[in-house]
């Protein structure tokens, strides 16, 4: 029987031949999967023979892998803020990038120090960014959107699982909705339509392009969320948004043009591209 070293590197070769830009964490997240292990013990277990059960097993999912669907989508699970989130197709896979949104909201939350503070995740998908609210901000009554309804099954299922209290309502962005947030977060969908075609094979065949796609110049969604917030955006309120790296100012200028906030503040990511605009309310807007 072939030992697990040596399966490993057959995996990692195949893959770096059908395009992964990461061939062999690939290859050992999915064995890891497989066995029922942490990849760390790999490395522990290098002699371990693999069984027919288990080489048949991890062939099906390495070939699905070579066909270039998404880890988190043959795994069914993504980390997120150090916990664990059920995905699958209905959904955006949570990206590491957006933690930064979450992160911000923290620290407004604690600088401004608001109790017991109204949140509403828009755009919700997995839910990962209401959840980990829910779970970071003691005392936080948060709401989260989706227009699918696949998506939101998903993200109930995420936060029975991790025992977290969100209020899941499914809508367009605020609809249905009835009260007024202390802040609004979203990730909503930004890439133009004519970016599409241009996307990685991984995003652009297997996430849902109703969750990436956000019109012809990828700003639908900034506008109606922006121009639509006074309805549900309390007084002294922020909006915590992220954006493409080269929208910052063309999100900035539909909040000045609403009237929404006096300056519109931007955030960098770890890579140094704009991430994140964060507009607080002006009192009376």
């Amino acid at each position: 029987m072939p030992q697990l070293l040596t399966i490993l590197q057959k995996a990692g070769e195949f893959l770096h031949e059908k395009g992964s830009l990461s061939p062999r964490l690939d290859a050992e997240v999915l064995l890891a999967d497989v066995l029922g292990m942490q990849r760390i013990e790999l490395y522990a277990n290098y002699d371990r023979p693999l069984v027919k059960k288990e080489l048949d097993a991890y062939r099906q999912v390495i070939a699905r892998r070579g066909k270039l669907e998404p880890v988190a989508y043959i795994t069914g699970k993504k980390e997120f803020y150090s916990r664990e989130f059920s995905v699958n197709s209905q959904e955006l896979i949570p990206r590491p990038d957006t933690e930064l949104l979450v992160e911000k909201v923290l620290g407004y939350l604690e600088s401004f120090t608001i109790p017991n503070p109204d949140i509403l995740d828009l755009c919700t998908g997995s839910g990962a960014i209401g959840i980990t609210l829910a779970l970071e901000v003691e005392g936080a009554s948060v709401t989260a959107t989706d227009i699918s309804p696949g998506a939101l099954s998903v993200a109930r299922e995420n936060a029975e699982g991790l025992a977290a209290k969100v209020d899941f309502i499914e809508g367009d962005l605020y609809a249905n909705l009835t009260k007024k947030f202390d802040v609004i977060v979203a990730n909503p969908p930004y890439i133009a339509s004519k970016e599409w075609e241009t996307l990685e094979p991984n995003v652009k065949l297997y996430e849902p392009q109703l969750a990436l796609v956000g019109g012809e110049d990828g700003l639908a969604f900034y506008r109606r969320i922006i121009e639509e917030s006074p309805k549900y955006l309390k007084d002294a309120g922020a909006m915590f948004l992220e954006i493409g790296e080269t929208q910052a100012a063309e999100v900035a200028k539909i909040a000045e043009n609403v009237g929404v906030c006096a300056k519109a503040m931007v955030a960098k990511d770890l890579a140094g591209k704009n991430r994140v605009v964060f507009l607080k309310r002006q009192r009376g807007n």
